[in-house]
């Protein structure tokens, strides 16, 4: 599943100031990426030290407030926690930019051909990030590049996959409940654990579609509700399924 890594678990800064002055209502979710070159960690045990960096980067060069960015993803399938949902974003470099859109950056670069890999969980990761933005942060339907706002390379390679929309969560109404609640353990097996994985996986999660419901399913279906405001008992019951495609 993406995993959330909130500031406290990647060490962040205090941030200098926050300004809860926007409208992301009138646009949506801006994505990034961090450089011209590649900048990916093969080691996840690297990739908090990288967000630290670009905190330091962001507060001790340029001098602003904290980190730019709402929310960081890595190739790894995690989302780590920037400004946050409701928090003006200094990245998108104009004012109407910062007002109206949030910031999702990956955490990969290049140019001239020399790129890091897109892998299934970084784009998992950007898919959960415009999902949760819209939930919970109020952002409007719009997902743009960086280069939409002002002359830049930036997002790379990330490019081809905003304009594709491969970065949009999947929406729909939920299909009939099917009668039967998911639990662990024991493992349950059911036609419909696979149409709930699917939809799972389709609004950004990292999980296998195999129909059958073990330890992995339930760690997304907790995570989930956790988020959701449910209750979290790992069960996907009829709550949960009409959830899972309210988005």
């Amino acid at each position: 599943m993406a995993l959330f890594v909130s500031r406290s678990q990647w060490g962040a800064r205090a941030p200098r100031a926050r300004s809860t002055s926007i409208t992301p209502q009138n646009g949506g979710v801006t994505v990034h990426y961090v450089d011209g070159v590649p900048v990916a960690r093969a080691d996840h045990a690297d990739c908090a030290g990288q967000v630290r960096g670009i905190q330091n980067h962001h507060m001790d060069t340029n001098g602003w407030d904290d980190i730019a960015y709402t929310y960081l993803t890595c190739g790894h399938g995690h989302v780590f926690e920037g400004r946050g949902p409701g928090i003006r974003t200094a990245a998108n470099g104009t004012t109407s930019g910062n007002q109206d859109w949030y910031a999702v950056c990956g955490l990969v670069g290049g140019a001239s051909g020399t790129y890091d890999a897109v892998t299934a969980q970084l784009l998992d990761a950007f898919r959960w990030s415009v999902w949760n933005l819209r939930r919970s942060g109020g952002a409007g339907t719009g997902v743009n590049r960086h280069l939409d706002h002002l002359p830049t390379a930036c997002p790379g390679q990330l490019s081809a996959y905003v304009t594709s929309g491969a970065l949009e969560p999947a929406t729909g109404n939920a299909p009939a409940w099917p009668g039967v609640t998911f639990v662990y353990p024991p493992v349950t097996t059911h036609a419909s654990v696979t149409t709930w994985q699917q939809r799972m996986r389709a609004i950004g999660w990292t999980i296998g579609v195999d129909g059958r419901y073990g330890p992995e399913s339930k760690a997304v279906c907790q995570e989930f509700q956790r988020i959701r405001s449910l209750t979290v008992d790992g069960a996907v019951g009829p709550a949960t399924w009409r959830a899972s495609w309210d988005v």
